[in-house]
């Protein structure tokens, strides 16, 4: 192994499950440390348990995440959101598009936990999404509003 700065820090202060991972080749956790990603070093460095079991596995859509930076998503999954983490660990597509692409209403709808409106989106009911596309009847209930802010 080269002498990379942060992987040598890591080994020299003996951080156990770095050095675990360096020590075993585990190959995405050496590339994330090799190309100093920020985000994902500070979530293995400090143990977050749902972020290492993610890039440990090699979880599919959290990794995508993860190395894209995509702020909300990992938002969601740092702070351990349960609709969030079961969506993205479920690969829901629908669900997922909306959070990955940002949608406001389906985030507002996320983050805030509501139940039904979020099981009528995810379950693709032609209402509900006539909603989450800006239904003029839905938004005049100011709840949806597209100006609220949503994190």
């Amino acid at each position: 192994m080269n002498s990379y700065p942060i992987a040598l820090f890591l080994m020299v202060n003996a951080h156990p499950i770095a050095l675990f991972l360096i020590l075993n080749s585990h190959p995405i956790a050496l590339f994330l440390m090799v190309n100093s990603h920020r985000i994902a070093l500070f979530l293995m460095v400090n143990s977050h348990p749902i972020a290492l079991f993610l890039v440990v596995n090699s979880h599919p859509i959290a990794l995508f995440l993860i190395v894209k930076s995509h702020h909300i998503a990992l938002f969601l999954m740092v702070n351990s959101h349960p609709i969030a983490h079961f969506l993205m660990v479920n690969s829901h597509p629908i669900a997922h598009f909306l959070m990955v692409n940002s949608h406001p209403i389906a985030l507002f709808l996320v983050v805030n936990s509501n139940l039904i409106a979020l099981f009528l989106i995810v379950n693709s009911h032609p209402i509900a999404l006539s909603d989450v596309n800006s239904h003029p009847i839905a938004l005049s209930h100011g709840e949806l509003s597209p100006h609220r802010s949503f994190l």
